[in-house]
Formats: C-alpha cells, structure tokens, sequence
C-alpha cells in the first residue's frame, strides 16, 4: 500500500497542497465574512473585525509557512 500524501501530482494531490488549498479556501469565506460584518451595530463590527483580521493573519502565516516549505 503506497502513501498518497507522500506522492506528487500524477496521484493527487501532496499533504502540503491540500493544506494550501483548505488555507486559501479559509482565507476567502473570512474575506466574505468580514464584509458581511459591516451590517452589524458599529461596536459588534468592531469586535468581529479585529478577531477576523487575527485570523487572517494567522492563514497568511500558515500559508507564507507552507509555500516556504515548498520551495
């Protein structure tokens, strides 16, 4: 039995490609959330904006992190 996260493309995809996939997918339902959150009352929107703008820190950290890894 092979290992298909160990593989490359001609099988699928790699771990780290699925990864930065599910990572770019993430980043952009947070982008549509945080537009979405400007209905909100202004003190709601604010607290929401700042623990999307967090999360999205952390998905670009994690995606620079694997696209390094990569390389």
């Amino acid at each position: 039995m092979t290992n298909r996260w160990r593989e490359g493309p001609p099988d699928g995809p790699t771990m780290a490609e699925t990864q930065l996939s599910e990572l770019q997918n993430m980043r952009v339902l947070l982008e549509e959330a945080r537009g979405l959150s400007r209905n909100l009352a202004y003190h709601r929107r604010a607290r929401l904006e700042d623990r999307i703008g967090e999360a999205l820190e952390d998905v670009d950290r994690q995606i620079s992190e694997l696209r390094a890894t990569r390389s």
